[in-house]
């Protein structure tokens, strides 16, 4: 079996993360796999891309420059109504490269797509005569405009007077580009997989992917690289964070002195302008457990510290700044007590993944796909939807409660049983088998 898998790119974000490690995963089950990508920053031979399949002469280059300029200048127009829109939502437009001729020059049995946005991969160029398997990172697939709906239920009839865009209109920017995915679906033999139950629910009720067969299949990980660490390994990462990152100076003071102050930990890019990541509740919840007159360290990882650290005037706050190394990441984890990921919608969480197979108790909110990897009051803690106080009524549970290491037990063992590259590409491969066969 050949498959092709199709990202914007192999390495940056957790879609391209999670790609990659799902080809990992059914390469181990006997299937020839390889990725197109608009761009590329790993080395692996299996990733081509995009540009390798256009055609190089002069003619064509110039005809197509100029045809993205005209097209860009037309969704420039398009866009300008909703310039005013003060949500800090991620919101594509169905633009995309000249897909096609590339697909007809691969050969593959199965075309298996991930996150195609940023302008990559055009609807109307999906072959009709492959079987597509589309795994859904968040819900653009199925609505208009925007990549996560939060309240709105109109993807379940037809998209239109968004919400998002604040337009007033009915036949508005997401109505038209709902009415192109409506047509570019019509003909394609297309299998959706979620990685979340929730999101699968969204995608069987919705109305352009209702009469597509759904399956729920989460995302993997490398349980060998994210893992518990034995205290001389936390030594030694500590010691090359420090020459890294200088911050790291304050967290391994701190870590010395856990008896003293337990270590919270939150990450999240754009924490302060982008209010999906719940930091309000966070801030809010750690005020609390200031005024009960409870000592802790919060570290930060991801966020600015000129944008929040204003904010907490009187809680220990510790600012590491964006941790693209591997190793440093794990290491955040194993030093935290408990993870808190405060976020307002999550498909399947890569922050709780991860932190729960370093064998780190998380406290989240009780939304979307956290359910299906935090267990209440097992490895964590599922506080109510938007309630400051039960978030921080959380994390003095996850604090108090695993002192005998039970939480971490469990934490370690839900990834073990469920989210591994080996299980997940069983999984996965199977169900290419399964399409195939049809």
């Amino acid at each position: 079996m050949k498959l092709l898998s199709v990202n914007t790119n192999d390495a940056r974000g957790g879609a391209a993360r999670a790609a990659m490690r799902i080809m990992q995963g059914v390469q181990q089950h006997g299937v020839e796999t390889q990725m197109l990508v608009k761009e590329k920053y790993t080395r692996d031979s299996a990733v081509l891309l995009l540009q390798q399949f256009l055609p190089k002469n002069k003619l064509y280059r110039i005809g197509d420059w100029v045809a993205q300029k005209v097209k860009n200048k037309y969704h420039h127009l398009l866009w300008r109504p909703y310039r005013k829109t003060k949500e800090n939502v991620f919101m594509s437009d169905s633009r995309g490269t000249r897909l096609g001729s590339a697909l007809r020059k691969m050969d593959y049995d199965v075309l298996h797509l991930h996150w195609i946005n940023q302008r990559f991969v055009k609807l109307q160029d999906l072959p009709k005569d492959k079987p597509i398997v589309w795994t859904l990172h968040d819900s653009w697939p199925f609505c208009g405009v925007c990549h996560y709906f939060l309240d709105c239920q109109k993807y379940q009839t037809h998209c239109g007077d968004c919400l998002m865009l604040h337009s007033g209109k009915e036949e508005d920017l997401a109505y038209r580009i709902f009415e192109e995915k409506l047509r570019a679906y019509q003909d394609l033999n297309l299998h959706i997989v979620t990685p979340s139950n929730w999101l699968g629910e969204c995608a069987k009720q919705s109305a352009l992917f209702g009469r597509f067969p759904v399956t729920v299949i989460p995302n993997c990980l490398e349980t060998d690289v994210y893992r518990p660490l034995i205290d001389a390994e936390m030594d030694a990462r500590l010691e090359c964070a420090i020459q890294e990152n200088p911050a790291f100076h304050a967290v391994k003071r701190e870590a010395g002195e856990k008896a003293a102050k337990q270590l919270i930990l939150y990450g999240a890019m754009n924490a302060a302008t982008d209010r999906i990541k719940g930091f309000k509740y966070l801030l809010s919840a750690m005020q609390l457990l200031d005024q009960q007159g409870f000592e802790a360290n919060l570290i930060v990882f991801g966020a600015s510290q000129s944008d929040l650290s204003m904010q907490f005037e009187h809680i220990n706050v510790h600012f590491i700044g964006y941790v693209s190394n591997t190793d440093l990441l794990v290491t955040l984890y194993n030093l935290a007590d408990v993870m808190v990921v405060p976020s307002l919608t999550e498909n399947l969480s890569c922050a709780i993944m991860e932190s729960l197979a370093c064998a780190t108790p998380v406290c989240c909110f009780a939304i979307g796909g956290n359910s299906d990897m935090v267990e209440h009051l097992v490895n964590g803690y599922l506080a109510k939807e938007k309630d400051s106080d039960d978030l921080a009524k959380g994390i003095l549970w996850c604090l108090d409660n695993n002192k005998d290491g039970s939480l971490s037990l469990a934490a370690r063992q839900k990834v073990l049983e469920n989210y591994t590259i080996e299980r997940v590409g069983k999984r996965y491969a199977e169900l290419y088998e399964s399409i195939i066969s049809k």
